[in-house]
């Protein structure tokens, strides 16, 4: 089945769309963050087809839960528990019911002001989670670590860089990697109590700002990393001073990238050229075989026809700031206040 592609016009411009998990069955349900609104907030919407025999469903509100500033990010926590960051410096934990999504989010927790000059409110840009930690970063220059059971701060490495930090990745649930406005990026080991990182390296030569982080699902040592250029570096963490590919890829800055939980092989990203593809990856990870008989390594690409990039929708007008993928179906938001849900994707 060829993909099908369905906009909706929603009047907010989206930042962040996720899908809502749920056992067993397509979900239909998920959230969008907005931004640069009068009232920004998180939704909760939910896919419905208007009468019975209808092909195509409509997103419809099901709740709205405001925020002060601009939604920066969205990361689960569990299956009905995220976090997100807003632009006025705090981070908040809200839940769903499993059962009754029209129900309103629910506080958990609130860090409110955590990012911080002093009296004067800063952005918190973004942040990532693993196994009920949060890892938040600010413009500030500070690196949060909180719990998300307990609803405490763990630990807070100040100023750890000199400038506006945009992206953030848990590597382990003790290191995490976060990048700067000036594409350095810097790994941090939490059980060491100095304020110094156990490796850094630059994202490429021209001072490039560091969008999004991931790693690969099944080699965690693998690391991709997107920029404001548009490109993609690629690092092997057991030898990180500089990425073992760059990958020119977007006309314009790496909005977000997700690996499909699914097939590992599928990247699926997105741009502020208003595009969304999806790369096979496949060609960028060979095995060779190692004293404990098999040791995979992510090559440096010299062979680039070992890549297949697939365009999935038209180029937008606006930027493309997010997306989520789910099976076969990918979510994503964009400046030109729409929702788009691709259907029938291959993976």
């Amino acid at each position: 089945m060829p993909l099908d592609v369905q906009g909706t016009f929603v009047s907010q411009k989206i930042n962040k769309v996720r899908w809502i998990p749920e056992e067993y069955v397509e979900t239909k349900c998920f959230f969008t963050g907005s931004w640069d609104d009068d009232v920004n907030s998180v939704k909760v919407w939910t896919l419905e087809s208007l009468h019975e025999d209808a092909e195509i469903d409509y997103p419809r509100v099901l709740s709205e839960y405001t925020v002060d500033g601009d939604v920066t990010q969205i990361k689960f926590v569990d299956k009905t528990k995220i976090a997100v960051s807003t632009s006025d410096g705090d981070v908040r934990m809200l839940e769903v019911s499993a059962y009754e999504k029209q129900t309103p989010l629910k506080d958990i927790y609130a860090w409110e002001k955590l990012h911080n000059y002093g009296a004067e409110q800063c952005s918190c840009t973004s942040l990532d989670t693993f196994e009920g930690d949060i890892a938040t970063i600010g413009e500030d220059g500070n690196l949060n670590i909180l719990n998300g059971r307990r609803g405490t701060i763990s630990r807070t490495l100040t100023a750890i860089d000199s400038c506006s930090l945009h992206a953030v990745c848990f590597i382990k649930h003790n290191e995490v990697i976060t990048g700067n406005i000036r594409g350095h990026m810097k790994i941090w080991d939490l059980r060491i109590t100095d304020n110094k990182p156990t490796a850094s390296f630059l994202l490429a030569g021209d001072e490039l700002a560091a969008t999004c982080i991931v790693y690969h699902p099944t080699q965690p040592h693998v690391i991709l990393a997107g920029s404001e250029s548009g490109s993609l570096a690629v690092w092997d963490l057991r030898m990180n001073s500089f990425p073992t590919s760059l990958l020119n890829a977007h006309s314009a800055g790496v909005t977000e990238m997700q690996f499909h939980p699914e097939n590992p092989n599928k990247l699926l990203t997105c741009s502020v050229s208003g595009e969304i593809w999806d790369w096979n990856v496949e060609g960028i990870t060979k095995t060779t075989k190692g004293p404990d008989n098999q040791v995979t390594t992510w090559v440096p690409l010299e062979n680039k026809n070992t890549m297949t990039v697939n365009s999935l929708m038209p180029t937008l007008h606006k930027p493309i700031n997010s997306l989520h993928c789910d099976k076969g179906r990918i979510l994503c938001g964009a400046d030109n206040e729409a929702v788009y849900v691709i259907k029938n994707y291959k993976y």
